[in-house]
């Protein structure tokens, strides 16, 4: 059976996904959390919520989801201590960093890779796999025929997005709060620059160009289970109780296999969307992934402004409205698609469907008003009804004792209790009786049904006595309801045993080479003289031509940097494309997927930008020598990793990639009609170059406004250069100013910057 998979940001909102028959929650702790802006849980309590989910048969799930630093390694140690200890069903890793450390300290918990690792298809998952992970959240960006071809390669669960916010990046690869802010969204702490406004150069637009609808695919879940997926998440843990609570009983409505009607869409619209809703990437979108009007809940449209009028110190506004409006419901109103206000309704007046509202400012005929806020819909949900226990009983009453059998979910729950009834001299207690007494489970969790009641002699019971042996009873059904519905101690999860990472090292070798510089480039000239003093020359796949194959025919220091996505029509031109190079062509890998591909084919792997490396754990693990650093560490952080690597030091930082086409939304072209030419976004901190990758599909790269520079001389002695020279024209001249250095002459109109180097993100 597939799961519903439920956002709990806090206490309330866990509550409201039970109530509403979730599967499993998942939430997260006061460290390593994608969503430190929620309430969150902690270690103190999270053996008390994990119990309650456990009674009513919800998994918990754990976020471990952000990058860590090599000074918080010991924090992690005792994140995971807790989750050994409170019996969560799984964690979900984002670092690499934690699948080491998770198999010595709770081995008992499964390992589920988070969205933030990108993985897309069949060979990051496959690599997974390899190192113990159950199952996989896929990437927003992950398509239907990318989920079957998991599926068939893997014996991994897949866990799908398919409700809620959606990133315009693809997963874990946005720095743009990071660079902007200090702020990183790899560290739960993203402040959504994505949702502000820009303008795009291609055609002069302007307004939130980057910023997505909300997905919702609630008529598509047939499909999604169809392909494979075993598990429908939905997105908000910074949502609020009645959005988790509503939105999880519509999914429970669906996969029931009862239809959604209009009332229900209505619904999730005024709890929450962002633009409207959008079919995601899994599904054709037809454009209709971005919303560039407002960044904000739009709610649904209720009415339209009739009439404003002055009325002393406020402003009477008139609507007609098909729906029923009460006091305390909120509206925003809009005016070409824009927001212009909004107020919290007080009725004046009412006359059938017209109603006369109270407004402190004034609003034009013709002004759209939507319903964001339903007081009904919020009143339902600030005290959830809980679902009650459903438990078969029955029950043996003799002179000495009481034997309870219960039946729970086909699982047997025996009871025993010492009594010392009398025998009665007159009006014996009947089982009509004891079952009334027994059904008073009044605000216990349980409700009784009761088999069966046999009474051994003519007994005098006394109500108080059996109403203590009923709430003994209930005490003990509650720890063993618990019980069942918990993993067994002890028990390993993963469906590989403990020593997954031991086997995986020994089965590939790990061929990576000492660090030293890199180089990514696209135009020098590979003549062989002037590049022997460069030990590792990275190239992208789009730019490899005979020249190159040539020199790497004679060369061994030549590495090929390959897109970061790549769904299955990609992947197929990429492994015929990688299976016709010279073995001593090496990888540059920014994604697991190239990593895994690396080591597959016996390539020599270098550790590259996109696998956000943050600390020496992960390094290890992955066995490289050669790797680039995370550009959100500083100095200090980078030396307290201890291991030889290479800081980006030189080029346009990739902050964004997009998997939708920009360029369509912007012209209205088709990809037989394409207008694709190299174009920028701005906003007050300056131009962000937009260019495209181009495989079977297209991808878009969203570079820094300003260009990283941190000279040679500041990098520690034992560490190296990563130097990106793509986007110059003078690549030889930059290369060998860097690496010997002397001042580097570029464009008075380009801003430079040291990144993180200096400060770091939070």
């Amino acid at each position: 059976m597939v799961e519903i998979l439920s956002p709990a940001g806090n206490i309330g909102a866990l509550k409201s996904a039970v109530a509403s028959r979730t599967d499993a929650v998942y939430l997260g702790l006061e460290q390593f959390n994608a969503r430190l802006k929620a309430d969150n849980f902690s270690t103190q309590n999270l053996t008390e919520w994990v119990e309650f989910c456990h009674l009513y048969g919800v998994k918990v799930y754990v976020t471990i989801n952000t990058l860590i630093k090599e000074n918080e390694l010991n924090d992690l140690d005792k994140i995971l201590i807790a989750c050994e200890n409170s019996g969560v069903d799984a964690i979900i890793v984002t670092d690499l960093a934690v699948v080491s450390k998770a198999k010595k300290i709770c081995p008992s918990v499964a390992m589920h890779a988070s969205t933030q690792m990108g993985v897309h298809n069949y060979l990051g998952a496959k690599f997974l796999e390899e190192l113990g992970f159950s199952r996989v959240v896929l990437s927003r960006e992950c398509k239907i025929e990318d989920i079957k071809e998991i599926k068939k390669h893997t014996n991994l669960e897949i866990e799908y997005f398919v409700h809620g916010a959606m990133c315009v990046c693809f997963s874990g690869g946005c720095l743009l709060s990071s660079i902007s802010s200090g702020n990183s969204g790899n560290r739960g702490l993203c402040l959504q620059p994505c949702r502000k406004e820009y303008k795009e150069s291609l055609t002069g637009s302007s307004g939130y160009l980057i910023s997505p609808k909300d997905q919702c695919l609630i008529d598509n879940l047939k499909q999604l289970i169809d392909a494979g997926v075993d598990s429908l998440k939905i997105e908000g843990r910074l949502k609020s109780d009645e959005y988790v609570g509503l939105i999880t009983e519509k999914y429970r409505k669906a996969v029931d296999g009862l239809t959604i009607d209009n009332k229900d869409y209505s619904e999730m619209k005024r709890v929450f969307n962002r633009g409207g809703f959008s079919k995601g990437y899994a599904f054709d979108s037809k454009g209709n992934l971005l919303y560039t009007k407002t960044q904000n809940h739009i709610g649904e449209k209720i009415g339209e402004v009739l009439n404003c009028s002055k009325c002393k110190d406020y402003f009477k506004i008139e609507i007609k409205s098909d729906f029923e409006l009460h006091n305390g419901d909120g509206v925003k109103i809009f005016r070409n698609g824009t927001e212009v206000g909004g107020f919290e309704i007080s009725i004046i007046e009412k006359n059938k469907n017209n109603y006369k509202l109270y407004s402190k400012i004034p609003f034009s005929r013709g002004d759209i008003v939507n319903i964001t806020l339903d007081s009904n819909l919020r009143q339902k949900f600030e005290n959830p009804i809980l679902p009650k226990i459903k438990v078969t009983v029955s029950c043996n009453i003799k002179n000495d004792s009481v034997h309870f059998v219960a039946d729970y979910k086909n699982n047997k729950i025996e009871y025993f209790e010492k009594c010392n009834f009398e025998l009665a001299s007159n009006n014996p207690a009947s089982i009509d009786e004891i079952k009334k007494q027994l059904c008073k489970t009044g605000d216990t969790p349980f409700e009784f049904e009761i088999d069966d009641i046999k009474i051994y002699e003519n007994l005098f019971i006394p109500k108080s006595l059996i109403n203590g042996i009923r709430r003994n009873f209930t005490d003990f059904l509650r720890v063993e309801i618990i019980k069942i519905n918990s993993r067994k101690k002890g028990a390993i999860s993963n469906k590989i045993a403990q020593n997954e990472i031991a086997v995986f090292k020994q089965k590939y070798q790990i061929l990576s080479p000492e660090n030293s510089d890199i180089i990514i480039t696209d135009k020098i000239d590979f003549d062989g003289e002037k590049l022997k003093s460069i030990t590792k020359i990275v190239v992208n796949h789009n730019n490899f031509n005979e020249i190159i194959l040539n020199y790497a025919k004679n060369h061994n220091n030549l590495y090929v940097k390959l897109p970061k996505i790549a769904m299955k029509a990609d992947l197929n031109i990429i492994l015929d494309f990688v299976k016709n190079l010279p073995l001593s062509v090496g990888i540059y890998a920014d994604n697991l997927y190239q990593y895994y591909l690396a080591l597959i084919t016996k390539r020599k792997v270098i550790g590259g930008l996109g696998l956000n490396i943050f600390n020496s754990e992960s390094v290890k693990l992955l066995g490289l020598n050669s790797f680039v650093v995370s550009s959100e560490l500083n100095q200090n952080e980078i030396e307290n990793i201890g291991l030889p690597c290479s800081v980006y030091a030189f080029g346009f930082l990739p902050v964004m990639t997009f998997s939708h086409c920009p360029v369509k939304h912007f012209t209205n072209c088709s990809c037989s009609d394409c207008k694709y030419k190299e174009y920028n976004l701005s906003d007050k901190y300056g131009e962000y170059k937009v260019a495209r990758i181009k495989v079977a599909n297209c991808y878009f790269e969203m570079l820094n406004s300003s260009c990283h520079l941190i000279e040679k001389n500041t990098i520690s002695n034992s560490n190296f250069a990563c130097i990106d020279v793509t986007n110059f024209e003078n690549q030889e001249n930059i290369i060998d100013n860097y690496l010997n250095n002397s001042c580097i002459i570029l464009n008075n109109s380009i801003k430079l910057t040291k990144g993180q180097y200096l400060r770091g993100v939070k």
